[in-house]
């Protein structure tokens, strides 16, 4: 499926899928509006199959902060580029994050241009099969290593936050501004009783991976 142009939903394309554990893919290039709603709705649809309306709204709040954070990746990729800057070198990357934020957001749309000349794109799958929803976020973005090893360490100390008053205290790396929306992703997860395997991020040849993993029978935490 190309880059979505409707925010209606076949409902009965969508449980067809579900009831055949065939996976549901759709492929966006700049993220308009319309097609973060056509996600909540699809998402919607998968938990209520399994009998989990309840968490939709917590999920649906996962899957838009991945959604985001891989076109903020597809962003920074065109830019670097523009600029003439390697992503893999320190002084380089210093170097862009002090202008990207600002540069990117007053013009944007020259970024999402970029972006879909480039055939950089946002791959949602969603698949249930085995007793589980797995929900993947993937962009053609190559996640570096040294950007992975951040992530991971903001994962692991987003997992000693006891909630998010305590994570907003304690951040301090947050020079992307995802270092906050990863750590809500984390505690909220944790609150719905899904491990810590739950979640993954990882980088594979031709893309950047992030993973949920939600049990059918999925009991909430306290």
């Amino acid at each position: 499926m190309g880059d979505l142009d409707e925010v209606a939903v076949d409902e009965e394309k969508v449980i067809k899928a579900i009831r055949g554990e065939v996976p549901l893919i759709m492929t966006t290039y700049t993220l308009p509006r319309k097609v973060e709603r056509y996600i909540e709705k699809v998402v919607g649809l998968f938990l209520e199959y399994i009998r989990q309306p309840a968490l939709a709204d917590n999920i649906v709040y996962c899957v838009q902060e991945l959604v985001v954070n891989a076109k903020k990746a597809n962003t920074k990729r065109v830019y670097f580029l523009e600029k003439g800057l390697d992503l893999s070198r320190p002084d380089d990357y210093n170097a862009g994050m002090e202008t990207f934020r600002e540069e990117t957001l007053n013009n944007i749309q020259h970024y999402l241009d970029l972006q879909r000349e480039k055939g950089l794109y946002i791959k949602l799958i969603l698949h249930l099969k085995n007793d589980k929803i797995t929900i993947e976020v993937r962009n053609n973005s190559i996640i570096t290593l040294e950007e992975l090893e951040r992530i991971h360490r903001r994962l692991v100390k987003a997992r000693s936050y006891s909630d998010v008053e305590d994570a907003m205290i304690n951040i301090l790396d947050d020079s992307e501004g995802s270092g906050l929306g990863l750590v809500i992703l984390i505690l909220m997860m944790k609150k719905l009783g899904l491990s810590e395997k739950s979640f993954s991020i990882l980088r594979t040849n031709s893309e950047t991976v992030a993973r949920i993993i939600i049990p059918k029978n999925l009991k909430k935490a306290g």
